[in-house]
């Protein structure tokens, strides 16, 4: 291994399978483009974001008092940031796109989220990059795609939604009743969790295939298309597809949310081999030999009645002894929890699924989603604090590129790069 692939591997975040794999992120903070790099970076992969310069040197952290709530946008950026480094650069200047260049020269693998003809600007298209490196791999994550009348015009996650369809079947399915955006902003994350398959892909393909590089087009659209899948043939073939909260997909009744005697929402999902389970845990033996609901047939044909029935039921106890009962007999079902008592879970922590930072900067003080890929031969060794804004520009620029001090000072001064003198920042200019 030679200097400059050692820099790379030791800058990487985490041990992982993708160890020694350097991914440039040039993104605009959002989910589709950071959340996939942070998957990478997750599964070992030395991330560089490329961010761009302030406008003037900005004051260090200062992290909140014991007990007091961090700052929202750092919170924000620290639930799609973390095991990643930070460089700023100014693409926009020639210096700045022959460091990037540089960088693009030892990459696996560079990620945008911008929009078509935005990446050929700033010279970091694939054309422009393959030119410098025949096996790089470039994935652009764009609303629309880079082909089609609307490839030009930006995409937000409830405009993917709504244009997708996904939306038609997201609301309260009471008459009158408005579309509703998903909770998550499944837009941007399926193209994210797209984008990194196709990623994963083109690694492959590149090593085993010997095939050199590719671009991957990746459109948030197309991504909320495939997600429809078996729902796909049945629409085209006439079947309307409402919002109905109590069906589940494959006609399952009853199935979704019921309101429990404390008043809060438990969701049940009772398909045939559940049935006569479900019949005696909400105390109704008898429902299991009435004609009107043997079959999942005419449960569908008396879905009311069903319903009507169940809801009265489910009125009796509270949700916390409901979800005993359901889990003990071992039925599909779980109490609506908000988000903070979803990771209060006992088999959340069991997982790993709420962790800390293993190092100072925020420490256990600061908790984020994990990693939910968990792969033999890579047990779980923490997480690193997301990074602070330009904290590593002067060791990419040394160890990566082997650039002399007096160069990157040089860099700095002409405000081509940028890192803070002292202390971690984590203000950022606005990408909006």
């Amino acid at each position: 291994m030679n200097a400059e692939a050692k820099a790379i591997a030791e800058l990487a975040g985490v041990r992982g399978p993708l160890a020694g794999t350097l991914v440039l992120e040039i993104c605009g903070e959002e989910p589709s483009g950071s959340l996939g790099t942070q998957i990478l970076a997750d599964l070992g992969a030395t991330v560089f974001k490329i961010e761009r310069l302030p406008e003037k040197d900005v004051p260090a952290f200062d992290p909140p008092a014991e007990g007091k709530p961090l700052r929202r946008d750092v919170a924000f950026f620290c639930g799609l940031n973390r095991n990643k480094r930070s460089i700023c650069l100014d693409l926009k200047h020639d210096k700045g796109r022959a460091v990037f260049h540089s960088l693009a020269r030892v990459a696996d693998v560079v990620y945008d989220n911008y929009r078509p003809g935005v990446t050929a600007r700033l010279g970091a298209d694939y054309a422009t990059l393959k030119a410098l490196n025949p096996n790089i791999i470039c994935c652009s994550v764009t609303g629309f795609g880079h082909t089609g009348p609307w490839s030009h015009l930006p995409g937000y996650d409830a405009t993917i939604l709504a244009l997708g369809g996904g939306m038609s079947i997201t609301s309260s399915g009471r008459p009158g009743s408005p579309p509703v955006r998903w909770g998550n902003p499944i837009g941007g994350i399926g193209g994210a969790l797209y984008a990194v398959v196709g990623i994963l892909a083109a690694l492959r393909w590149r090593r085993v295939g010997r095939r050199g590089g590719a671009w991957l087009d990746i459109s948030m659209l197309d991504t909320q298309l495939a997600m429809h899948a078996y729902r796909v043939p049945p629409a085209l073939d006439g079947k309307v597809y409402l919002p109905e909260p109590r069906r589940g997909g494959i006609g399952s009744v009853p199935y979704g949310p019921f309101k429990c005697g404390d008043g809060r929402w438990f969701v049940v999902g009772v398909t045939s081999q559940f049935w006569e389970a479900a019949c005696r845990v909400l105390g109704h033996p008898e429902w299991i030999d009435d004609p009107r609901f043997a079959t999942q047939e005419q449960r569908q044909a008396n879905e009311d009645l069903v319903n009507s029935l169940v809801a009265e039921a489910m009125l009796t106890r509270s949700s916390d002894e409901w979800q005993e009962l359901f889990v003990g007999a071992q039925i599909p079902a779980g109490k609506v929890t908000v988000i903070s008592e979803a990771f209060r879970h006992p088999h959340v922590a069991l997982r790993d699924m709420l962790v800390g930072f293993k190092d100072g900067t925020f420490g256990d003080r600061v908790k984020v989603a994990g990693d939910p890929i968990k792969m033999s031969g890579y047990p779980f060794e923490g997480v690193e604090s997301p990074p602070g804004f330009g904290e590593h520009t002067a060791v990419i620029l040394k160890s990566v590129l082997n650039l002399p001090e007096e160069e990157c000072a040089r860099l700095r001064a002409e405000r081509v790069a940028w890192w803070p003198l002292q202390g971690k920042v984590y203000e950022r200019p606005s990408v909006v």
